[in-house]
């Protein structure tokens, strides 16, 4: 019958038994990886407390010096500095390696890569737990900053296992992997804050354990599970055959030159400069969401956990209902293009939560944003491993996710800065008009997509 929309069969039917366990495995390492993530997300502003009252060097000198360029600032635009400086500072540095980690995995395979990443996370989330001094978490920041390898390396392992036709709805399923991780992470920390700050006792903590101790813990725990699942059940998906690369080429250490990726083409190009814009106006959202909800709304870590749960969950919807059912349709450029334009009204509704301190307006705005988002991320994932070289997969998700981590330390930053400098609302003003450059961007991607009609059509 014609209209219908089709009902897409399990990407998993059309994969070998083989194939469809290392897209299961995958989508668990990406999970648990983006759960230990988001555990840190509801509590930015009690950290702030925390260290500001047992910190004399570094971070004290940074508030008053920042109290000192901008006198008018009140405590809640002070946090929402010190939030965006720490997550730009694990970005930065996944900026800086990912490149790396992706043109490593293209050379020796992609099962070393994953464990070494794994190894790194475990140590930071563990060095995180005895983190009561302000210099030892930004140590723990650097080490999971710099080991962020896994995520492309995992992205690559998609593209290494599916063809073009199934490759749109492989990405989709990572980017549920993405979606629902970020709803149990920040729920869960939230949660783990409420109960750990009940029975920590700040003058006698033993072994530097501190009140964000219990959610640390729990990422250890999480990442030790994912180190050991990767170890005893996923076996490799890069050939030796296909590890080669090109003599001379992609030798640069330099992650700007990576992150231009001439070599890689235009199209890579223009969908790195893509998801890095929208990366930036995302990430900038996130990071100052706390400190929006927390001053203009009174919520606690535990209620803003409900909200991060809220917007994983609606991210995750729309790669499930969405972006995998209609991509063989549509394709994933105009999805994609569709998800851009649908967050403007999401970050404009964000900006008068400050002059409409409605929780039904922070909500409802929250709920487009994320539901865009969760268009978005797949859509782009698609794009690139569809116009990159099946040699170099490796190498094109690495600069992919070194774009998207050059967003994600500026957007905090650039976010944190608006807020702060300006007003509440500045961040989310800025964010609905900058939308229209990824949009730009992704308007002059040319690629040719595998479209499949849908079932029941003539």
């Amino acid at each position: 019958m014609s209209g219908l929309s089709p009902s897409p069969q399990p990407l998993t039917s059309n994969l070998s038994p083989k194939r469809s366990t290392t897209v299961g495995i995958v989508f668990l390492v990406l999970f648990l990886d983006l759960v230990s993530f988001g555990l840190v997300f509801p509590v930015f502003g009690q950290m702030l407390d925390y260290y500001l009252e047992r910190d004399s060097g570094l971070l004290r000198w940074m508030m008053q010096l920042a109290s000192t360029v901008v006198p008018a600032a009140d405590h809640g635009q002070r946090a929402a500095l010190f939030g965006g400086m720490l997550a730009a500072l694990y970005s930065l540095l996944q900026f800086v390696t990912a490149p790396w980690w992706g043109r490593l995995s293209d050379r020796i395979g992609r099962r070393p890569v994953l464990l070494w990443s794994l190894v790194g996370s475990l140590a930071a989330n563990l060095l995180w737990v005895f983190s009561a001094d302000f210099t030892v978490l930004l140590i723990a920041r650097v080490i999971a900053g710099g080991f962020s390898g896994n995520v492309s390396t995992a992205t690559a392992v998609v593209a290494d296992i599916t063809t073009p036709e199934q490759r749109g709805r492989a990405m989709g399923l990572m980017g549920m992997a993405f979606g629902l991780g970020f709803t149990v992470g920040p729920a869960l920390g939230g949660v783990a804050w409420w109960i750990g700050h009940g029975w920590w006792s700040g003058g006698s903590a033993m072994f530097a354990l501190n009140p964000f101790s219990l959610p640390a813990l729990i990422a250890t725990v999480l990442s030790l599970f994912n180190l050991a699942w990767v170890w005893r059940s996923f076996s490799e998906t890069l050939p030796v055959e296909r590890r080669s690369i090109p003599s001379g080429e992609g030798r640069s250490a330099n992650p700007l030159r990576l992150f231009a990726a001439a070599d890689l083409g235009a199209a890579v190009r223009r969908l790195n400069f893509s998801f890095a814009a929208y990366v930036l106006l995302f990430s900038g959202m996130e990071a100052t969401l706390v400190f929006l909800a927390g001053q203009h709304l009174g919520l606690l870590p535990h209620h803003l956990g409900g909200l991060f749960m809220m917007i994983g969950l609606s991210s995750a919807m729309a790669q499930m209902l969405i972006f995998r059912r209609y991509v063989g349709r549509f394709g994933a450029r105009r999805i994609g293009l569709a998800g851009l334009l649908t967050m403007m009204p999401g970050f404009l509704g964000l900006a008068l939560v400050p002059q409409y301190p409605h929780l039904w307006l922070l909500v409802a705005a929250l709920a487009v944003v994320a539901l865009s988002s969760g268009m978005v991320f797949p859509a782009l994932s698609t794009l690139v491993s569809l116009t990159a070289d099946p040699q170099r997969q490796g190498q094109a998700m690495g600069t992919f996710r070194s774009a998207g981590s050059l967003g994600r330390a500026a957007g905090p930053l650039v976010a944190a800065g608006a807020y702060f400098s300006l007003s509440p609302s500045a961040p989310y003003l800025i964010a609905g008009i900058g939308v229209l450059l990824p949009v730009a961007m992704l308007a002059l991607v040319k690629v040719s997509e595998p479209i499949v009609s849908p079932a029941g059509t003539r």
